[in-house]
């Protein structure tokens, strides 16, 4: 039993100097995806606008027409009454995220959900303090459901009030960041949170709350407001502890949850309990260097990390060798989005397709087109709720062996493991062709016969992801670790390009699969490479294998006794 199963999800989470533990005192390392559109829709992931853009201080920036839930909420009401448009969050909530969806994504493995949230849909928009009862009662029916199937589930102050984001998906008024500056709107969202605290601090599968996404993104450096942000974590966690000593707080830093810089003190000085969410995309580098300051800080104060969102298309090379490194470090993950309409541009597990006259809500809405009429309207509303049950979604299975490094799947051998260290040889002075991983002084090459984009400069441009074209460059006595997690038996091998013969020997948690002498390119296949193992394996080529550990995951170990070869893949494949 490891430290992603299920079994583990039991007893409030906590943090144990830097380490999340379960109520049994078990590590605990969060994989998951975010219910992104459920409680807080955003266009772009639902056929209609964008709506990210950068504003200007000072300056009025409105809202597009249909770029957050805020905004569909007003063409509801011109396009089907206000009567309608009531009802009709009740029901978006329920047919987005149902019993169904948590039961899939534990079935695939992941053992946490995102639950993101908007303010105003838990605490009414009018004079005094209405919470809506019926948000309440359907957020206890996803912990009910969250329970049953042993996720956790992360409660994400995903849009607080008047707006803290400056982006769509804060769901607020417009695209200026009130939040910081409206004493009203800072005061109902402190007793928004009381509210959470008196209602769920027994309920120990809300393994935390994650406060607030992404505050002071987009925008001009607002390094003014940081230390209003600052107080508000403060006196959040202050009030919040004198109802609730159980939950963890997990917060966000400025600049899409990027910049942590402002983490400087202990946010919880009555529990410690409390971590920081990292947001972190295709953009960042995959390798120990680009988390160096946040984890710097979380070793300094104590306290755990969580990627509370991340994601991306390269799948293979980013997220593979991302998500390795963060549990290296006793981190967890949580991709962005678990649901939404394709070509969404995100990675999803489950996508739907838009009603076939949705374009004439969006035409209205965005260009000015005519209006449907009321009944018309509501029928192409109704049609969506429709298309967003699981039944009717198609599921995109690609990520799963990625994420979870189960089933059948590559590792790029650049993407290898930082702990426990590797050897390395005397290219300690040297940078490597990509500048990518320097602190391990691994020699990192571009495959044979490829030529890297040319710089205005004349010089090669470097690639700065560990996409294809990219191989990890062994001589004798060097090796290379990669995690695989599995039960059952499996075979391992690589491809890789050899001017003149290697010995090889290739093991798993010590016991050697594979030892003897690889060809030389020259009797490879004409694209330069040969596979140790691709597609179906020559009966006698690598014996097949079982994770017996307790953890259900094995060490593969790739090392080269003699000579020098270029690794590309690590390949798994069930046997």
């Amino acid at each position: 039993m490891g430290v992603y199963d299920h079994e583990r999800v039991k007893g409030f989470l906590h943090n144990d100097r830097g380490i999340m533990r379960n109520g049994d005192g078990e590590e605990v390392i969060l994989r998951g995806w975010g219910m992104g559109n459920w409680d807080n829709p955003e266009g772009f992931m639902l056929g209609c606008q964008n709506g990210f853009a950068p504003f200007t201080p000072g300056q009025y920036a409105p809202m597009p027409r249909m770029d957050r839930g805020r905004a569909m909420d007003q063409i509801l009401r011109e396009t089907c009454g206000t009567v309608y448009a009531r009802e009709f969050w009740k029901r978006w909530r329920r047919a987005y995220l149902t019993e169904a969806d948590i039961r899939l994504l534990a079935e695939r493995g992941y053992n946490s959900v995102r639950l993101p949230i908007r303010a105003w849909s838990f605490l009414e928009e009018e004079p005094g303090i209405t919470f809506n009862e019926d948000s309440f009662e359907m957020l206890n029916d996803v912990l009910d459901w969250c329970e049953r199937y042993r996720v956790y589930a992360v409660i994400d102050i995903h849009a607080c009030t008047a707006g803290q984001s400056g982006i769509p998906c804060d769901d607020g008024m417009d695209n200026c960041q009130h939040f910081y500056y409206d004493e009203e709107s800072m005061e109902r969202m402190y007793i928004l949170m009381e509210e959470f605290m008196r209602r769920y601090k027994n309920r120990w599968i809300v393994a935390g709350y994650d406060c607030i996404n992404e505050p002071l993104s987009l925008t001009p450096r607002r390094e003014e407001l940081t230390p209003v942000l600052v107080a508000f974590y403060a006196e959040m966690i202050r009030r919040c502890r004198k109802i609730d000593r159980n939950h963890m707080f997990l917060l966000n830093g400025t600049q899409f949850s990027t910049l942590t810089y402002m983490f400087d003190q202990d946010f919880d000085p009555e529990c410690h309990n409390w971590g920081i969410s990292l947001h972190a995309y295709e953009r960042v580098i995959p390798e120990l260097a680009s988390l160096a300051d946040v984890l710097r800080t979380c070793k300094a104060l104590g306290i755990c990390l969580w990627m509370g969102e991340t994601g991306g298309r390269n799948e293979h090379a980013w997220q593979t060798t991302m998500y390795e490194i963060l549990a290296e470090y006793h981190a967890g993950y949580n991709l962005w989005c678990w649901k939404t309409v394709r070509g969404a541009g995100c990675a999803s597990v489950l996508n739907f397709e838009v009603p076939e006259e949705w374009h004439r809500i969006t035409d209205y809405a965005q260009n000015g087109g005519p209006r449907p009429s009321f009944e018309h309207a509501q029928r192409i509303w109704d049609a969506y709720l429709e298309c967003l049950a699981v039944e009717k979604c198609t599921e995109n299975t690609q990520y799963h062996p990625y994420l979870l490094r189960e089933g059948n799947f590559e590792i790029p051998a650049i993407g290898y493991n930082a702990l426990p260290a590797d050897t390395h040889n005397g290219m300690a002075a040297l940078p490597n062709v990509v500048g990518y991983r320097l602190y391990d002084r691994f020699e990192m090459v571009y495959e044979e016969g490829y030529h890297p984009p040319v710089g205005p400069s004349g010089f090669g441009a470097p690639l700065m992801h560990p996409r294809d074209h990219v191989h990890l460059r062994l001589t004798a006595g060097e090796y290379a670790s990669y995690t695989v997690r599995s039960k059952t038996p499996y075979t391992v091998g690589a491809t890789y390009c050899a001017k003149e013969p290697v010995q090889v020997r290739v093991s798993v948690d010590g016991a050697t699969l594979f030892e003897g002498t690889l060809p030389a390119a020259a009797e490879t296949p004409t694209d330069g490479k040969h596979p140790l193992f691709a597609g179906e394996p020559a009966p006698n080529t690598l014996a097949a294998f079982t994770f017996g550990t307790a953890q259900g995951a094995g060490l593969v170990r790739l090392a080269v006794v003699a000579g020098t070869a270029d690794f590309g893949e690590i390949v798994i494949r069930r046997a």
